[in-house]
């Protein structure tokens, strides 16, 4: 007779963490007997399974993988046709500077902890919340240069008026931190126009430093 397993509370079977083991159930008309435990996720949550499925990798988490890959496959899906779309690209594009560190504009957005809000991950959702106020030619901006893409802070402009919110808006790197001009003026307590007249012709180092003897 195979001498049946013991487990400690702590052990790593599969993917999940054992905690205690439960009683034994039966399972089916020819009344298979099966090992159930409590188990701790990756996730942190805990959770009841039999620990036959869990050590040969059928069960490998509370069902939070599987919402997880039911959730990316939505997005998928909502993707999936709407290439074509007069606002494919700006959600794209969206998605891509505040989501992929490789994007030539990660720096200034996702690198600044500026995120895409859970709804406007679904273009379906963002087409819906701001094609009717889309007209051809018209760019998407964010009313506070410092906060997410969702539907109460951003708007649609012309190209000019996004051009001049840039230049106010203007960001700096300086000792690994990326903020606006109007961020380090109130840091650094100097009147911004000044500060940016500095930035204008010194470089940063000179424009943040620099003392009136």
């Amino acid at each position: 007779m195979r001498q049946k397993l013991k487990y400690e509370k702590g052990d790593a079977i599969g993917t999940c963490i054992f905690i205690e083991e439960g009683p034994v159930i039966v399972i089916g008309k020819s009344k298979t007997k099966k090992r159930k435990a409590l188990f701790k996720c990756s996730c942190g949550k805990e959770f009841d399974a039999i620990i036959l499925q869990v050590k040969s990798g059928n069960t490998k988490s509370c069902g939070c993988l599987r919402d997880s890959k039911i959730k990316q496959q939505g997005l998928k899906n909502a993707v999936h046709g709407k290439r074509n779309h007069p606002l494919y690209k700006m959600w794209a594009g969206m998605i891509r500077r505040c989501s992929d560190p490789k994007d030539f504009g990660y720096k200034n957005y996702g690198g600044r902890g500026i995120k895409v809000c859970d709804r406007w991950k679904n273009i379906n959702l963002f087409i819906e919340d701001t094609y009717s106020s889309y007209v051809t030619g018209l760019e998407l901006d964010r009313i506070d240069v410092n906060g997410n893409y969702e539907p109460h802070n951003c708007r649609w402009v012309t190209r000019k008026q996004n051009m001049n919110n840039m230049r106010r808006n203007r960001i700096v790197e300086y000792n690994g931190i990326s903020r606006t001009v109007s961020e380090w003026s109130d840091e650094l307590n100097i009147p911004y126009k000044r500060l940016l007249a500095r930035l204008n012709n010194w470089d940063v180092e000179k424009s943040f430093t620099y003392q009136k003897k």
